[in-house]
């Protein structure tokens, strides 16, 4: 999952209502609308911990500057959207250099009563509900589905209290770039005022021989339960089980940046994680989150004959704790920062945002 769905999915967590409105462009009788919004936030990781894994360089502070910059609308039944992402692309076999993008590009039709479908560079279906029972920002456990991808047809449908979700995405790729096949995913879910589930799937047709990537099966859920007007609770997880190579055999090194390699002796490895949190709004300006995780993946464990070979100071698995206060001065903008205690990737993450 990217850095821009983690946040986006922890903000939809934070708050009930939306924290930003659109500036309205253009807005005919009929419904018709063109509408610009965006994003800026500073901040980033504190005490970030290279061994994990997560991040591209060996830095006790890891920068997690963003922005964002949008224009959204519709006519008659075709919507469509257009944004742009200048971000600093700091996960691990990144850069760390600030990139622009484009994010997302994709044109959509509504179905009236039956929902809507829309094509293009967007996120797979499961990519807006992968962390609904977590309450914290940034730092617990990853469900890992697909996220943003290029030549995606997506549908939802909203029926009472239920939606559906189904994507299909052809050619997919990892964050690095790496080769990970058509992906199809999906969600099916309840939502009322006080409770809502939420369960998704995803398979992964694999890479085929050009990347470390074969097939993938993943199962994840997620729970919200409000116990009180200011007290909510909620729990995450995961299983996956992927196909992963074994083998490398290097054709042409003549460009260290493009090194052309085949894979082969694809093997399944199996991973989980899970979590449980919690939020307590103390005032419409401050509220304080919490969450216990624990997460484990079969190239960690020294006895597993898929182990990487890489020691680890936490074994084969991994377990944490992340406290935070979030401070919203006013419905636009938002103030974060959490601590972490446990096996973390990270003591800290501090993080100022605002919203247009």
């Amino acid at each position: 999952m990217s850095k821009r769905t983690l946040l986006s999915c922890a903000l939809l967590s934070l708050f009930t209502s939306n924290i930003a409105s659109a500036v309205t462009i253009y807005e005919a009788d009929n419904g018709d609308n063109i509408q610009l919004y965006g994003e800026v936030g500073v901040g980033g990781h504190v005490g970030a911990n290279y061994e994990y894994g997560e991040f591209y360089d060996d830095k006790s502070y890891i920068d997690d500057s963003f922005a964002t910059l949008g224009v959204k609308g519709q006519k008659d039944k075709m919507h469509f959207r257009l944004e742009l992402d200048y971000q600093r692309e700091n996960w691990k076999y990144a850069t760390g250099d600030m990139e622009l993008a484009i994010d997302k590009l994709y044109l959509g039709y509504e179905l009236g009563s039956y929902g809507y479908i829309e094509a293009g560079l967007t996120d797979t279906a499961f990519d807006d509900y992968d962390r609904w029972g977590d309450f914290t920002f940034d730092t617990t456990v990853e469900t890992g589905e697909a996220g943003d991808q290029d030549a995606t047809i997506k549908y939802e449908g909203k029926f009472n209290k239920f939606k559906v979700g189904a994507s299909y995405s052809y050619g997919s790729t990892s964050s690095s770039g790496a080769n990970l096949g058509d992906i199809v995913n999906g969600y099916a879910g309840y939502f009322s005022d006080d409770f809502s589930a939420v369960i998704g799937l995803e398979g992964r047709g694999g890479a085929d021989s050009s990347s470390k990537y074969g097939e993938q099966r993943l199962l994840g859920i997620g729970l919200r339960y409000r116990v009180t007007d200011y007290l909510s609770i909620g729990a995450n997880g995961f299983i996956e089980q992927e196909d992963i190579a074994q083998e490398k055999t290097v054709i042409d090194a003549t460009d260290p940046e493009h090194i052309v390699a085949v894979y082969n002796d694809y093997q399944t490895v199996e991973h989980y994680g899970a979590l449980v949190s919690a939020k307590y709004q103390i005032n419409k300006h401050w509220n304080v989150t919490g969450s216990a995780n624990i997460e484990a993946y079969e190239h960690w464990d020294q006895e597993s004959p898929y182990w990487d070979g890489k020691k680890t100071s936490w074994g084969k698995e991994r377990s944490w704790v992340t406290v935070g206060v979030n401070y919203q001065p006013t419905p636009s903008t938002i103030i974060v920062l959490e601590a972490n205690a446990g096996e973390a990737a990270q003591d800290a993450y501090a993080y100022a945002r605002l919203y247009f």
